[in-house]
């Protein structure tokens, strides 16, 4: 320690300075830092004291310092318990906050932490959002965990909701199927979209649909042939029986009409899509009784005749009648009656038969006749007649036919008729071309039946002959 006054040390324990005789009063060193918070801790607490002086001493008479210390540990708890408040308020808010949870569930989404995410979003719905946007999302939050499970059922869960707008359902749909189809699930898809109630959905993936086959009549009773089609909404095959039992893919595959004639038919059918899925059996049953038109009215009787005649038939001009000469019943393929023609030479038979427009095919009514011209002139006879008059007026040269370089004529006899009041024998004229197809010039030839004259055939306005002499 160092004088004062002169700078001069000072001994340990001296009272004085041996060099100027100063006096040396000891005095202990504090820190400034010290010094100074003991100034302030003084200062409060006397502050503190002033404050709480009149209720602590009606309360106690404790010792000053004890009542300081419990006036610390009260403001301690104080503060502890402010902050809990102000904690617990800001938890309780985020806890009952739809938007903060919504908002997390964002952000943990964007950072692929799913599971978080499912968490903040199933919280967010318990709190009572009602937004089918946060069910999208949710199911999002599956797919992206490869929670297939957790995936369909929440898009099932959303459609099956019925909150959902146009867009939406659409949307829900095609997440849902594109998810079944991923796994070839096409019965599942099946079953969605028969249980669907949306035209347009239903529109939109009817090629995924296998639903039963479609008949083109109601089932029931019918006094007409039925030319049923069968049809169905995609494309695939249609199976089918007509025996009454279950079709399956060895049944019958509906190609073209199924004709359904007299009698009782029940028809079973089944579809089969592209993917394979099987629809319902659909079955209806048909009760036909046709009412078959009568026998045509055929004047003609049926014998033997000895001069050309013609076969009549009495009928309405409504009336379709066909007719066959081999003995077969009359289809609508069959040589339509157009009118009164004549019998051919020699034994013929015929079956006329009514057809109306929806084919059904009437009773028929049979002919047999046998026709002998009395005349030693034989159409042999009758032919060379003609081509001995063609050569001579110049239209063929030899009984080939021939006429030119690659033409070639021939006469083909068609039948006897009454031209007047005299018999004959009726020729066609036929241009051969080269591959030996023919076809009708328009010229027609008449040899006389009696006499064997040959004469050119004239037919006017109402088809009645006349005969001409070859010039």
């Amino acid at each position: 320690m160092n004088c004062p006054k002169c700078g001069t040390e000072i001994a340990e324990g001296s009272l004085y300075c041996t060099a100027c005789g100063e006096d040396i009063h000891i005095v202990p060193d504090f820190e400034p830092e010290v010094e100074q918070s003991m100034r302030d801790t003084m200062d409060q607490i006397v502050v503190e004291l002033q404050d709480s002086q009149a209720s602590e001493e009606q309360k106690s008479k404790k010792s000053p310092k004890k009542n300081y210390l419990g006036w610390i540990a009260g403001l301690f708890f104080l503060v502890i318990a402010v902050l809990s408040g102000i904690i617990y308020g800001v938890w309780y808010h985020m806890e009952h906050s739809a938007e903060y949870q919504l908002a997390r569930a964002a952000e943990c989404f964007r950072a692929q932490d799913y599971n978080q995410a499912v968490n903040y979003y199933l919280r967010c719905k318990e709190l009572g959002s009602t937004d089918p946007e946060i069910d999208f999302a949710l199911a999002e939050c599956y797919y992206a965990m490869d929670n297939v499970g957790g995936y369909e059922k929440q898009l099932l869960a959303l459609i099956q909701s019925r909150n959902l707008n146009q867009e939406q359902l659409e949307r829900a749909y095609a997440g849902l199927i594109n998810s079944y189809r991923a796994r070839n699930d096409y019965q599942t898809i099946d079953s969605l979209l028969n249980a669907c109630d949306n035209d347009i959905i239903k529109s939109k993936y009817q090629n995924l649909q296998a639903k039963p086959p479609e008949m083109s009549y109601e089932e029931g009773y019918y006094q007409e042939i039925l030319p049923l089609k069968l049809s169905s909404n995609t494309a695939g095959t249609i199976y089918y029986t007509l025996d009454g039992s279950e079709p399956d893919q060895d049944s019958l595959v509906y190609t073209a009409p199924i004709f359904l004639d007299n009698g009782e038919h029940i028809i079973k059918a089944v579809f089969v899509n592209e993917y394979g899925l099987v629809s319902d059996v659909v079955t209806k049953r048909y009760q036909i009784e046709l009412q078959i038109p009568i026998a045509p009215d055929v004047q003609t009787a049926s014998g033997e005749y000895s001069s050309p005649t013609l076969i009549r038939i009495n009928c309405e001009e409504d009336e379709s009648i066909y007719y066959t000469t081999d003995g077969t019943v009359p289809t609508d393929k069959s040589t339509r009656y157009t009118g009164a023609f004549y019998m051919p030479l020699g034994d013929s038979h015929y079956c006329f038969a009514i057809i109306e427009e929806d084919g059904i095919v009437g009773e028929v009514a049979q002919r047999s006749y046998s026709l002998h011209l009395n005349t030693d002139i034989s159409v042999e006879m009758a032919s060379m007649t003609v081509y001995n008059e063609m050569i001579r007026t110049g239209r063929i040269r030899d009984y080939e036919g021939h006429a030119g370089e690659n033409t070639i004529y021939q006469y083909r006899f068609l039948y006897p008729a009454t031209i007047g009041e005299e018999d004959y024998y009726l020729f066609a004229e036929l241009h051969v071309d080269e591959t030996g197809g023919s076809i009708r010039t328009g010229s027609y030839y008449a040899v006389q039946a009696y006499t064997c004259i040959c004469y050119k055939l004239q037919t006017d306005e109402n088809n009645n002959y006349s005969v001409v002499e070859i010039l």
